[in-house]
């Protein structure tokens, strides 16, 4: 899997430090396990359009949905360029 594009987001009302990344590929199942490896893996499965959150304790919080190719970090309030290298490794590193 590949980070695409990186872009900051705005309008989010949870976050006002909050990236979105755009993938190479479709959410799956094992991409979000690979993901939850990094924290606290949190599942959604049961509702219409199933989703998920990782949440790396005292650094950021991932979300996305199963099938699309976005994901959005929520990043600490007082950081304004949060490094995300290492987390782009972890996602580059996931082979299909």
């Amino acid at each position: 899997m590949k980070v695409v594009k990186q872009k900051k987001v705005d309008d989010c009302y949870e976050s006002s430090n909050t990236v979105d990344f755009l993938l190479s590929g479709p959410i799956t199942k094992d991409f979000v396990e690979h993901l939850g490896k990094l924290g606290k893996l949190l599942l959604f499965e049961e509702f219409d359009k199933p989703y998920f959150k990782v949440i790396v304790k005292g650094e950021y919080t991932i979300k996305g949905a199963f099938g699309k190719k976005t994901i959005r970090i929520l990043l600490p309030e007082d950081e304004i360029d949060y490094p995300l290298d290492k987390l782009i490794q972890h996602i580059e590193c996931f082979k299909k």
